[in-house]
């Protein structure tokens, strides 16, 4: 009932002596990770700290969840013997680490419309949809440049003798209703 990859079948464990972290502040997608599970199967390990004959899941919570909701038997793990303080730390880590990341976005679209093109099922897989492709797409679209107008603009720069030189031509030029601005070089 499990989809363990072959590599990570030694770190076996029931799922039903998992427990998860408690007060864990982390809110996940279990639904998406439960595709992910469907589709490719467990292909790294949670991280857990024993507590009696069972454990308590430190990083990995949603991926336990959706093990539970796939009906599996096992989950791989890798146990730790972190005390409580460094479970927690470990877990804020393993999450902050994770948003502090981002996407180019022009890569990520690439791959995504690979995937998206070539087999809809793995594209679901990836927990986006049409919407967050098709919102990237817009994201990057980039204008037509025969379409943009580019405001142009004229501009002289007269070199004046002194400070005095120059406040007076600005002043003159001012008073004929021109832009002005002084510049020092």
């Amino acid at each position: 009932m499990s989809k363990i990859h072959p590599d990570l079948e030694a770190l076996a464990f029931p799922v039903e002596k998992l427990t998860p972290l408690p007060g864990n502040p982390r809110r996940g997608d279990v639904a998406a990770v439960a595709r992910s599970y469907a589709t490719f199967g467990q292909r790294k390990p949670i991280v857990a700290r024993r507590e009696g004959d069972g454990g308590i899941v430190i990083a990995g919570n949603h991926q336990h969840a959706a093990a539970k909701e796939l009906g599996w038997e096992n989950i791989a793990v890798l146990w730790v013997d972190d005390d409580d303080l460094t479970a927690k730390a470990f877990a804020l880590a393993d999450n902050r680490t994770a948003d502090l990341g981002s996407y180019d976005n022009a890569d990520l679209l690439t791959m995504l419309q690979s995937v998206h093109d070539a087999d809809s099922g793995l594209f679901e897989a990836t927990a986006y949809d049409e919407s967050a492709l098709a919102n990237l797409i817009e994201k990057l679209e980039i204008p037509d440049p025969a379409a943009v107008e580019i405001a142009e603009s004229y501009a002289v720069l007269v070199d004046c003798e002194s400070e005095a030189d120059q406040v007076i031509l600005l002043e003159r030029l001012t008073e004929e209703g021109l832009k002005c601005r002084a510049l020092v070089s």
